[in-house]
């Protein structure tokens, strides 16, 4: 009997002291061509809400291949792109945040500017208080949210820093304009200090994918293994002209190496400086990333709807280079519940798991 006594007691002890779940979030990046496994994805992740405490975030690209169509034609068609995106959870009454990425930009084109006021603006014509575009369409951001008392987001569009056809560049992008995007970044920090705080966008400070420009020995000795995995047909001088190309010829400002990206990498670092419960959470690259190093992490989940290469590192402690999705619970303690849910046989399963305590 004192043995069942102590059961119930335990078990009464760890329903009282155990973390509850505040908010759930769930990052889906890069999600914008409709295809089965896209579909299959987000048919799996509207089974995770939580009623009344689920927020969805879709990192940007959420229009391949150019965006928001601006001809009626067009538009229809990649309106239905969103909506195959939103509809399952605005079913279930689920706030859902489109960011924009680059695709959404015109693929950086020079229309980048009409077609991503035309994506919000497709938004906004549902009249539905769940959808949102944020930040502004067209601006930088950025825009402070609380998601509980302990995390608060911080969501920008960095599009907005690489795209190359500003009608005046100097004035959108240096300057004040520039001085005060950083500034507001460093004001939102210190407003929040002591909370875990998610700077949410499509571009990643770090990435070992695609826009990271590594390349392995593998690369260099097997070129075809990045085609398919099993061509170990050895191709050593001629498999190394991709890296070569596409490290210089084929570099543009959406990989990470590039000029004008590092500048904004390096823009951003120096205005959180030595925060240390910061987590990046962006897409971008197509796989699943969870990059900790010393004091940075960074969640990339950018393979809603495609998938690529992600080269090993001792900082990635998850990486997975095909379709899936990320969930972050935010505890009551204050602590983050990261989850990364995966594609297998057929059947959307939690992958990996690691509680973030706050420092």
């Amino acid at each position: 009997m004192r043995i069942l006594y102590l059961i119930v007691f335990i078990g009464t002890w760890n329903l009282v002291f155990a973390q509850q779940i505040e908010q759930r979030i769930l990052f889906i990046g890069d999600a914008g061509e409709i295809n089965p496994m896209q579909k299959s994805l987000l048919v799996d992740a509207a089974g995770l809400v939580i009623a009344g405490k689920t927020q969805v975030f879709f990192l940007g690209d959420n229009i391949y291949p150019v965006g928001m169509g601006l001809e009626e034609e067009k538009a229809q068609l990649t309106a239905s792109i969103l909506q195959s995106q939103y509809s399952g959870f605005i079913e279930r009454d689920v706030p859902v945040s489109f960011l924009a990425g680059n695709h959404d930009w015109d693929k950086s084109g020079s229309l980048g500017l009409r077609k991503v006021i035309a994506q919000a603006n497709f938004l906004k014509s549902q009249h539905n208080s769940l959808l949102n575009f944020v930040p502004e369409a067209g601006t930088a951001g950025p825009v402070v949210k609380k998601f509980s008392d302990r995390v608060t987001a911080v969501l920008y569009d960095s599009e907005y820093w690489l795209f190359p056809h500003h009608a005046n560049p100097d004035s959108a992008l240096e300057g004040e304009v520039r001085k005060q995007f950083f500034a507001d970044i460093a004001t939102a920090i210190r407003e929040n200090e002591g909370n875990a705080i998610l700077f949410i966008s499509h571009h990643p400070l770090r990435s070992y994918g695609e826009h990271g420009l590594t390349f392995s020995w593998r690369d260099h000795l097997f070129p075809l293994t990045r085609i398919w995995k099993p061509a170990y047909l050895p191709l050593p001088g001629v498999g190394s002209i991709f890296p070569l190309v596409r490290s210089t010829v084929l570099n543009s400002a959406e990989d990470l190496k590039h000029p004008v990206y590092k500048r904004f990498i390096r823009d951003m670092r120096q205005a959180v400086g030595t925060h240390k419960n910061i987590v990046f959470v962006s897409g971008h690259d197509h796989g699943l990333q969870w990059i900790v190093d010393q004091n940075f992490r960074q969640i990339v989940s950018g393979s809603g709807a495609k998938s690529s290469i992600i080269q090993p590192s001792k900082a990635l402690k998850y990486q997975h280079n095909q379709q899936g999705f990320c969930v972050l619970d935010c505890m009551d303690d204050g602590s983050l519940d990261l989850s990364f849910y995966i594609e297998d046989k057929g059947r959307t399963t939690k992958a990996f798991q690691q509680i973030i305590y706050p420092n």
